[in-house]
């Protein structure tokens, strides 16, 4: 199994896909960094909205502020390509027969490619978070910040250094948890498709619905279940100070749609008859 993983991790790292998608999560973050630190630095304008005016204060926020903007859909897309593209694209190129060939169980080759494909999209949400702190230490310095309340008095909190350490670890942790459910999508269209293309837009179409159903409050209590409901709740950690029990809810739908359309994924990808 190892080797397995060891030679999938090789091939989805050694692709020029790979290697611009690497540069686009580290040049937006210090784009992002220097447009904030240039908008700060006009006397008539406040630096922004929510965690990209916190980010003018200290560089340690500057990584929560760009993990709040491409959540919403660059690392949905990169995410979804990783994902999506595991089986399909072998099978669009003519040598999913030949890796079928080996002696390893299909169940087993399935499990490689999405555990290879899990390992990019952590790597590219931290990739990104890694950026944002280096660019934002070196334009806004290393220290603790003040969060204003209600009228700028009621309510403030202080955040020392090693709590937005802290902070920002578990947001970066938990916005890479945050893919689990598309994850779990992209390896089953993957296997529904012979079409890479069609697969990571598959993938990526099914969040991008969500995101919008998820915005029509008359759905009620139904938008629970969506993958992207509970997408933005690490963000409370540095805007209002708490912990909020949406991340455990979160951590639990991402779970139970990996384990339904993971095990659909694997029971699909055993019995399909492979012509590519």
């Amino acid at each position: 199994m190892i080797a397995l993983i060891r030679t999938e991790f090789t091939k989805a790292a050694a692709r020029t896909r790979t290697l611009v998608i690497a540069l686009i999560l580290v040049g937006l973050p210090v784009m992002i960094s220097v447009a904030i630190n240039a908008r700060s630095d006009r006397p008539h304008r406040d630096g922004g909205d929510g965690l990209f005016r916190l980010a003018t204060q200290s560089g340690l926020l500057v990584p929560a502020a760009v993990l709040s903007v491409t959540s919403g859909f660059l690392l949905i897309i990169i995410a979804g390509t990783f994902a999506a593209d595991s089986v399909a694209s072998d099978a669009s190129w003519g040598n999913l027969r030949y890796l079928l060939m080996r002696p390893v169980p299909r169940g087993r080759l399935l499990v490689a490619k999405a555990f290879v494909a899990g390992v990019m999209i952590w790597a590219s949400t931290i990739l990104v978070a890694v950026a944002g702190l280096i660019a934002g230490l070196a334009l806004f310095g290393w220290h603790g910040v003040t969060i204003p309340g209600l009228a700028g008095v009621i309510g403030g909190f202080h955040l020392s250094t090693g709590a937005l350490v802290l902070r920002v670890l578990i947001g970066t942790a938990y916005v890479a948890f945050g893919f689990t459910a598309l994850l779990a999508l992209g390896t089953l269209f993957s296997t529904l498709t012979d079409s890479a293309a069609g697969a990571i837009g598959a993938t990526v179409g099914v969040y991008i619905v969500s995101e919008i159903l998820d915005a029509i409050d008359q759905l009620g209590v139904a938008r629970y279940a969506f993958p992207t409901h509970y997408f933005d709740a690490w963000e409370t950690m540095f805007t209002d100070n708490t912990y909020s029990q949406d991340m455990v809810a979160g951590i639990v739908v991402q779970v139970a749609y990996l384990v339904v359309f993971g095990a659909i994924a694997v029971v699909w990808f055993r019995r399909k008859d492979i012509r590519s």
